[in-house]
């Protein structure tokens, strides 16, 4: 199959985790041509974007031997739609991001002898892309001790959504509390807690930037008014890059991404991995995350909200000295990565 020199597939489905870094490496490479190979999960968060995209049926490993049809059924259809897609547009290599949407368009390049490049965001290889990698030309991993990942892995780390800085002029100290549905309802019984054990001085010099489930503003509203302490309540915010990149100190999940967007702007952290998340990866995201940044990680099953105060006090006073260290392996950008193996492919 005559491959065209320029068109790369992205293929990333599923959560904000596997498609925002294929869309990253989409905006900053101007000269190939990306197209997408999704599912439904992510359709409209990228119809806000003008790339062109293809929908792809896929199914998750079942284990219940009843919906094991089912499962063979949507990855036999997803297939057949991938090797027609990969033949009409000829793609030099397949760029897969994890997931399960993953699974037919990889194995029709490899029928189709197309390259494959598989990038792992997490400290813990997902098992999809466990299997995938042994399929794939390369392999990208974004911490340097990714578990499952073979030695031959090139460190890449995450690439970062394009976003326009828009610097806030600050005079309190910004805290900004994010996560997600399951982050902002924890964070929304917590994080007043831990405020109410900060001195009354310093509740006055800091604004509290949150997240919040809409049923649960108003309560967050008078806890914060009552604590005499600046706030803003949104149930979602569509420019967080910029309010990381504004505030002091975050408390989020340990989605890799959102880690690898407070790494880019330098910012300390208080994280709390999702203790629910498949073979416990946000932890080790957080401690791979933890030996190159400043953060502290806590377990939201064993809280103690005077001892995270003390901690928060302790990173407020200390703010302008924290000092992130330097990662020991250097990384190559992903995006680089892709156009080596493009310029390999037609050597």
């Amino acid at each position: 199959m005559q491959k065209n020199n320029n068109t790369i597939f992205l293929v990333t489905g599923g959560t904000g985790g596997h498609f925002f870094p294929a869309l990253a490496v989409a905006q900053k490479d101007k000269k190939n041509k990306y197209i997408f190979v999704i599912d439904k999960r992510v359709e409209e968060n990228l119809k806000k974007h003008s790339f062109n995209y293809f929908v792809v049926s896929s199914s998750k490993i079942e284990k219940k031997i009843y919906m094991v049809p089912i499962f063979f059924f949507k990855i036999i259809k997803g297939l057949f739609k991938s090797i027609y897609l990969i033949l009409k547009f000829k793609p030099s290599l397949i760029v897969g991001f994890g997931g399960y949407t993953s699974i037919p368009t990889v194995l029709a390049g490899k029928l189709l002898n197309v390259k494959i490049l598989i990038h792992e965001q997490n400290a813990l290889m997902g098992r999809t892309n466990r299997i995938l990698s042994n399929l794939s030309y390369k392999t990208a991993i974004s911490f340097s001790h990714t578990k499952f990942a073979k030695k031959e892995s090139i460190l890449t780390g995450i690439p970062i959504r394009y976003f326009k800085k828009k610097k806030v002029v600050n005079i309190k100290k910004r805290i900004l509390i994010c996560g997600g549905s399951q982050g902002a309802k924890i964070f929304s019984k917590i994080v007043p807690n831990i405020l109410s054990h900060l001195p009354q001085k310093v509740k006055n010099k800091i604004i509290i930037i949150q997240q919040t489930r809409i049923e649960d503003k108003n309560n967050l509203s008078l806890k914060y008014k009552k604590m005499k302490i600046d706030f803003v309540l949104k149930s979602f915010f569509d420019d967080i890059q910029n309010q990381i990149y504004n505030s002091d100190i975050i408390f989020a999940r340990c989605g890799s991404s959102t880690l690898a967007e407070i790494e880019y702007c330098k910012k300390s952290a208080f994280l709390f991995p999702l203790p629910t998340s498949l073979d416990n990866h946000q932890f080790l995201n957080a401690m791979e995350h933890k030996k190159i940044n400043n953060c502290e990680i806590f377990d939201e099953r064993n809280i103690n909200c005077s001892e995270i105060s003390k901690k928060l006090l302790n990173e407020i006073e200390k703010l302008k000295k924290n000092k992130h260290k330097v990662s020991l392996k250097k990384k190559v950008s992903l995006n680089k990565v892709i156009n080596d193996i493009i310029k390999e492919s037609h050597v």
